[in-house]
């Protein structure tokens, strides 16, 4: 299974904010790997089509507009860094988990623990606390190192924001009734925007400091990184001693297998340790070997230990930068194995990117993370005051 690159923040708000203008919300990754979770309810697995309020059956009690409406929207809940968290911000991160959590685990007693001394109240206000420290951790970050929206940035933002109303919306719809749509999903515009402006200056943040394609990252930094987390890169020749049912070939077969990989492996020997023996080793490699993953790998393979088969990854381990291995045995036949330098273009086997864009990214996502955990949060009395599970039930 390929590991995903979690970015703080969704690339794109728009799609997801927009769809159907009542089905509003967003992904961000909240790094709560650490944090209790409960198990998902079997009748409840399904993704939400809609936000609570916007159709779906409220428990008896529960009036999401009515607790929208119950303070200013400019009411300040918690500054973090010095900014601002208002009302109209702070209650959509609430109201948006909260219809997630219920899609996936469904309506829970939000006072009953979930873990020790934690709630399922706690555990939802744990999530929007860090929405809201997240996104306005991220503006400060990025006034710091001097990065701001341009006006191709703001343009475009324009632009999708109005296809956007006009694809799910309707040709013709007013900025009013656009706002009331929003309203129906207790979101205000200057919500709406406010989402969408930091997405953008996250891509913008992205681009100015790692380039697109993490091109911006020191190549040095990546590749220490790489040796750091034990990545390998090698290319093979595979002989397989397999048919395609995976059954074992008989052992005259086997035998003919084991001569033409002898035979490969000769013409080889005279070229490990130089760079030269690459081309050639393509060249048979292309020609011969019957690795199924090569035309997806065709640059060879680059993992971290306990990827590969055991006598695969010592005899990799054993071998220096151009040197070819004898000739290895595993369950799926003889392997031909040429190392190789680790380089910032290599494609992860558990990313399926390659290794510069790959620690570029976590780096990323270590500096946002930072940022968070440096965040001074300073809570008003409507924050210490809220009592979410008792409006939940």
């Amino acid at each position: 299974m390929k590991k995903a690159i979690s970015l703080i923040l969704c690339a794109a708000l728009f799609v997801s904010a927009l769809s159907g203008c009542g089905g509003l919300g967003e992904e961000v990754d909240l790094g709560l790997e650490n944090t209790a979770s409960p198990e998902p309810s079997p009748e409840s697995t399904e993704a939400p089509s809609s936000t609570p309020g916007s159709g779906d059956e409220e428990p008896a009690g529960r009036d999401w507009q009515a607790l929208w409406h119950s303070h200013d929207m400019d009411e300040v809940v918690l500054t973090v860094d010095g900014s601002d968290v208002l009302w109209d911000e702070y209650f959509y991160w609430i109201y948006s988990n909260v219809s997630d959590f219920e899609a996936m685990y469904g309506q829970v007693d939000y006072g009953a623990e979930l873990a020790e001394g934690m709630t399922y109240g706690d555990y939802i206000m744990s999530v929007v606390d860090q929405y809201a420290e997240q996104y306005h951790a991220l503006l400060k970050g990025a006034e710091e190192l001097g990065v701001s929206l341009t006006d191709e940035d703001w343009d475009y933002l324009d632009e999708q924001v109005e296809l956007y109303i006009e694809t799910y919306c309707g040709e013709g719809t007013t900025d009013e009734e656009f706002e009331e749509l929003l309203s129906e999903s207790c979101l205000t515009r200057r919500m709406f925007d406010f989402m969408n402006e930091t997405s953008m200056l996250h891509q913008r943040l992205w681009i100015d400091v790692y380039g697109a394609n993490g091109e911006l990252y020191p190549a040095e930094s990546a590749l220490s990184w790489g040796d750091e987390q034990g990545y390998t890169t090698v290319k093979h020749i595979l002989i397989l001693t397999q048919d395609e049912e995976g059954n074992a070939l008989d052992e005259a077969a086997k035998a003919e297998k084991l001569a033409q990989a002898e035979e490969l492996l000769s013409q080889l020997e005279p070229l490990s340790g130089s760079e030269e023996i690459e081309t050639e080793f393509d060249a048979l490699m292309n020609e011969n070997s019957e690795d199924p993953g090569l035309a997806s790998y065709p640059g060879g393979y680059c993992y971290v230990p306990g990827t590969m088969y055991a006598e695969f990854e010592d005899a990799a381990a054993a071998l220096g930068d151009y040197e070819v291995s004898g000739i290895v045995e595993s369950t799926s036949g003889y392997h031909i194995i040429l190392r190789l330098p680790l380089s910032v273009d290599d494609v992860l086997f558990d990313y399926g990117y390659g290794l510069g864009y790959v620690a570029a990214q976590l780096d990323f996502n270590d500096l946002i993370s930072g940022w968070v955990e440096e965040a001074e949060t300073v809570p008003t009395e409507l924050y210490t005051d809220f009592d979410l599970a008792a409006f939940l039930g």
